[in-house]
């Protein structure tokens, strides 16, 4: 099994094989999610129930256990709702899954009751938020804040244990921490605890929303590592949401690229970054590229993305591709299998050739 380790204090990586014991190289399924598509209630409407609008037209996953995948895609693109639906973390009144399935460990999330959901959530999946201020409890002590999430999961909790936590997160002076109120804490120790949060349950599958967004560019590579850290101890699978190239680059085996509402292309990154099928990933790789590179004129993807309110039955890519012909116009390009990779585009051969 091909590992990453990571060498310096620079964002590289360099791949080792490790292999691992025999019960573990043959292993199910971790999560599977097929053609979801997912509404929101609008305006007015929203009382009622008798007005939607699609945001999700078909994301599909598939993980297996210790593995890490990044969702990538510009802001609108369907990346957190699809992961939210996941849990099942948006409202019954605020919108719908309309199709598709959600399989974790071979139990349908889609047809779950909430008793069901609860004992999965924080327990089996546990999600990091983008935003912890907002995530965070003001009012309660960080110490009280990981207790009772132990509390409600009937595990095992002690002082000591949620002390010990804290520092395995990285969490200097865990002791002093433990009584202390989020607003006292700053933005990279308040995702520390939000990544501690996530994982004191020893959930499977670990999603995490823009995990570095709300913190100075210093400490990004500190949460990275420890993401990847808790990966290879746990043997956690991750799911990471991210918008950066370079962040998916860092931690990420495989990518899922989403636009529109829709799942573009996925594949390993390897695969990905020597040659992209879809033009939007190519404008995405470029975009990276030309940061790396520091060049004088950044490269800029023109065009803004499409919202649901501009979906058609078209490429979504479609007013922004330099590409596009007659026939990208006409209907949404179904997503082809090409061996271990996936693409929706009709002139995906021409990336190839």
């Amino acid at each position: 099994m091909p590992v990453t380790e990571r060498k310096g204090n620079t964002m590289e990586k360099v791949t080792v094989n490790v292999k691992l014991p025999a019960e573990m190289q043959k292993t199910e399924e971790l999560l599977s999610v097929e053609n979801l598509r997912v509404s929101f209630y609008t305006g007015e409407r929203k009382k009622s129930r008798d007005g939607k609008i699609q945001i999700i037209r078909g994301f599909d996953i598939k993980l297996d256990p210790g593995e890490i995948v990044g969702i990538l895609g510009e802001s609108g693109s369907g990346k957190t709702v699809s992961s939210s639906m996941i849990m099942q973390l948006i409202e019954k009144d605020e919108g719908t899954i309309d199709s598709g399935t959600i399989s974790f460990k071979g139990t349908d999330l889609v047809q779950a009751d909430e008793k069901t959901l609860q004992k999965i959530r924080g327990r089996k999946i546990a999600y990091v938020f983008q935003d912890p201020s907002l995530a965070l409890n003001p009012y309660k002590k960080i110490g009280r804040q990981l207790t009772d999430v132990l509390r409600t999961h009937r595990l095992p909790y002690s002082r000591q244990t949620i002390v010990n936590a804290l520092a395995e997160a990285g969490i200097s002076d865990a002791e002093t921490v433990y009584e202390m109120y989020p607003f006292q804490l700053s933005g990279g120790q308040n995702q520390r605890i939000m990544i501690c949060q996530s994982i004191l349950c020893r959930p499977e599958l670990l999603i995490a929303d823009e995990p570095t967004s709300a913190i100075d560019a210093s400490l990004r590579k500190k949460i990275l590592d420890l993401l990847i850290s808790i990966n290879t101890t746990y043997h956690m699978a991750v799911i990471l949401i991210t918008h950066d190239f370079d962040i998916a680059r860092y931690v990420c085996s495989r990518l899922v690229i989403m636009y529109g509402g829709l799942v573009v292309e996925e594949g390993s990154l390897e695969d990905i970054l020597r040659q992209p099928l879809h033009p939007y990933t190519r404008e995405l790789i470029a975009c990276a590229s030309s940061l790396d590179q520091h060049d004088q004129l950044l490269y800029t993807l023109e065009g803004t993305p499409v919202t649901p309110y501009d979906f058609r039955e078209q490429c979504p890519f479609y007013a922004r591709c330099s590409r596009r012909i007659e026939a990208c116009d006409t209907a949404i390009p179904k997503m082809l299998t090409l061996g271990k990779r996936k693409v929706r585009c009709i002139r995906h051969t021409e990336a190839e050739s």
